[in-house]
Formats: C-alpha cells, sequence, structure tokens
C-alpha cells in the first residue's frame, strides 16, 4: 500500500504545476487572428508491473477572437488510480473574457471564472470569480512583459475536515519572457495573492524556466516551481517545489 501511495504520488507530481495557484498566463492561446483557435488532448495509459496503475486526463484549450473581444477556455484533469483503489486526482476549468480598451492593445480589462479541485492539496472545491486588468508593458520582437492585478471572491472547500471558508483576494501577476541570444532564452512568472481583510494570509507561486538551443533539432529546458500558502493546513506542506529537465527535439 505504501509503496503504491509513493508510486501515485511521484506520478502526479509529474503533471503537477503551481500546487494551488493555476498558471493560466503561460497557458494563453495567441489571440493575433479573428475567429476561433483551440486544441485538445486525452491521454489514456495503463502500467503493470507490481501494481496496476491506470492513468486519464484531458486538456482542452478554446479560444475566440472578434476585434477587441476575446474569451478563452482552458480544462485541464487528471487522474491516477491503482488496483487497490487508492487515487489521487486534480483538475480545473477556467473561463477568462478580455476587452482591448485602447487602440494600442496595452490596457486589457479582464473578467474570469474558475474551479478547481486537488486532493494532494485537500481542496474539495475551489470556486473563483474575479475582474481586473492586464498591462502589456513591453511588446518587443525578442522581449515581453505583462502585469495584472485583479480582485477576486473566493470559496473553497477542504477535503476530510468540512471546512468551507469565502473570502476577498487580490490576484497580482509578472511575467517575462525574452530570448537573450539565438540559443538562449528565459522565461518566469510571479503570481501574489494575498487576502484583502489579511494580507499576511497569502499565497505565492513562481515559475521560472531556461531555454537552451543545443543545435537546430535539440533544445534543452530547466523549468523550477515554487508555490507557497502561508495558511497552516493539517497534512498539506506550505511550500511545494519541483525541478524538471526536459530535452526536445524537432525535425
Amino acid at each position: 500500500m505504501k509503496n503504491s501511495t509513493l508510486t501515485l504520488l511521484l506520478l502526479f507530481l509529474t503533471t503537477l504545476s503551481f500546487g494551488q495557484i493555476v498558471n493560466i498566463e503561460n497557458k494563453r492561446l495567441s489571440d493575433q487572428k479573428d475567429g476561433f483557435i483551440g486544441s485538445a488532448d486525452l491521454n489514456l495509459n495503463f502500467v503493470m508491473n507490481t501494481r496496476q496503475l491506470f492513468q486519464i486526463g484531458d486538456k482542452v484549450k478554446l479560444g475566440y477572437k472578434k476585434k477587441k473581444h476575446f474569451a478563452f477556455l482552458i480544462t485541464d484533469h487528471a487522474l491516477v488510480k491503482s488496483d487497490d483503489n487508492s487515487f489521487v486526482n486534480r483538475g480545473y476549468e477556467h473561463l477568462r473574457y478580455n476587452y482591448t480598451l485602447k487602440d494600442s492593445g496595452r490596457v486589457t480589462l479582464e473578467v474570469f471564472q474558475q474551479g478547481q479541485f486537488n486532493k494532494i492539496q485537500r481542496i474539495d472545491l475551489r470556486l473563483l470569480l474575479g475582474s481586473g486588468f492586464r498591462f502589456k508593458i513591453l511588446d518587443h520582437k525578442n522581449y515581453q512583459m505583462n502585469l495584472g492585478t485583479s480582485v477576486m471572491g473566493e470559496y473553497e472547500r477542504l477535503s476530510d475536515t468540512g471546512i468551507s471558508t469565502t473570502d476577498i483576494l487580490n490576484s497580482t501577476y509578472f511575467s517575462f519572457d525574452g530570448q537573450f541570444t539565438e540559443s538562449f532564452g528565459m522565461n518566469t512568472i510571479v503570481y501574489f495573492q494575498p487576502k484583502l481583510t489579511d494580507i499576511g494570509t497569502y499565497r505565492i507561486a513562481n515559475e521560472t524556466s531556461l531555454r537552451f538551443k543545443l543545435s537546430d533539432h535539440f533544445t534543452f529546458k530547466l523549468v523550477y516551481y515554487l508555490a507557497h500558502d502561508s495558511r497552516n493546513i493539517e497534512g498539506v506542506r506550505k511550500t511545494n517545489y519541483t525541478l524538471k529537465n526536459t530535452f526536445s527535439f524537432r525535425f
């Protein structure tokens, strides 16, 4: 049982991104042309060794743009289950509407809604509804920088405790992407979400990736994730981090 649970957790961590904060910034769809754009992925895996493992997941991105209006929907779900009925799961859906306020495209009004669950973080259900502004600070061929801030209402119910809370939070994010040379680039995104009634209670997350182009066909990427929740939740770590190494081959 312990070996099975550890295996499940390791499989789950390979799909974990930001823990409790869903990183929407690096999942935005390209909105350069009017009309629909999207993609859908479905994975189904079966593993039989000392344990029988079953994994299923889906990812959907769908967007629509018309002039200054842009709306997109993102869903991401994952379920890992073993033959002894132990399992871990997580998922979310995020719907966002953007309206460009100025012809330059540098100021955007955002309205969003999100539903989320995450068994590892003991989130039985989290619902968000909010609105705010996104500012395009730098828009260069090789460098992009954005800043966004919003106010959102949050309902959260924790599993195994029956505890549910309703809060008003600020959500501020900063993103930067730079291609410094032909072979080296970097992307970083930071989220900060404090309660407006108690700024000492907050969530913060960072995702930073370094890109190294080794040749015309090979690229190496080093990705670091860090998520911190200042609350004391029994059985849940305050700080979680992941380091990933990825090699990609293009032909």
